[in-house]
């Protein structure tokens, strides 16, 4: 197939950490907030969403109510302890694409074993990659979702080397357009995020663009709110998308949107428009 007089196709990506609950946080339980997130979701348009902190209780509530996507992705126990274990799944509009394959890792120095903890890492922290062929143009891409660890700054590094020691491994296999989209619990100014920016680990052969220096369109604040929902101007995010060369970037949003004074989560996910 020939791919050089093929029109640019446009992605919406949506990458949403959508707060698992928690015993301070019982006014905002999952219960009360389901329908709220699959409306945004929705009413987003995102043809693929990247989810962190998805309990496999709120995993059932959203393949029942956007069964528009399909949805892939590992539990980071791997099922071993069903109550507590969460995903990085990958959502897909299937009207959109096909998912063609996946799999999840582990951000430890044993990343194909389930339920590894990198090095002073809170807990067991994962990626998941799938590759997506895309319906109009036939092209395939490679995206990746994570949620790299919230307490140490040195998991968080050694977690994004991990991850993009896979990218370049899936690189030398079959050269893709990649994202990466998730919740990093890193500043734009902290070193994970350089790492990712720069392309300084890993083969070096794939650049990866982040969408709030690659776009002057939308504004940069908080991603984080705590359920109150102010944005603090100036204030620096934690979630991020990061898409390779081969896209480019049209324009981005922090969603802020509540319902009724209150919101689906306790972070703004943050959406980009991209062309291919």
């Amino acid at each position: 197939m020939d791919l050089r007089n093929r029109e640019p196709e446009s992605l919406t990506l949506l990458t949403f950490n959508l707060k698992r609950d928690s015993f301070p946080g019982r006014r905002n339980k999952w219960n009360n907030r389901s329908e709220m997130a699959a409306k945004l979701i929705r009413n987003s348009g995102a043809d693929i969403l990247g989810v962190q902190e998805l309990l496999p209780g709120m995993r059932e509530d959203l393949v029942r109510m956007l069964p528009e996507y399909a949805v892939i992705g590992s539990g980071r126990y791997l099922g071993v302890k069903p109550g507590n274990d969460e995903h990085s799944d990958i959502f897909v509009k299937k009207e959109k694409a096909e998912i063609m394959d996946y799999k999840t890792f582990w951000l430890s120095k044993r990343p194909e074993k389930a339920g590894s903890r990198g090095l002073l890492a809170l807990f067991p922290r994962i990626c998941t990659v799938a590759e997506i062929c895309l319906r109009v143009s036939g092209r395939k891409i490679r995206v990746f979702n994570t949620h790299l660890d919230c307490v140490s700054s040195f998991a968080r590094v050694a977690g994004v080397k991990t991850i993009l020691s896979y990218m370049d491994y899936f690189n030398k296999a079959e050269k893709l357009p990649v994202i990466l989209m998730g919740d990093m619990n890193a500043k734009p100014g902290s070193r994970a995020i350089q790492i990712l920016r720069e392309q300084k680990y890993g083969g070096g052969e794939l650049a990866l663009n982040d969408i709030y220096v690659s776009c002057s369109e939308g504004k940069i604040h908080n991603s984080l709110h705590g359920f109150r929902g102010k944005i603090k101007e100036g204030r620096q995010p934690i979630d991020y998308i990061f898409v390779s060369d081969d896209f480019n970037t049209v324009g981005y949003r922090i969603c802020t949107e509540d319902y009724g004074g209150k919101y689906p989560s306790d972070h703004f996910p943050l959406m980009a428009s991209v062309r291919l």
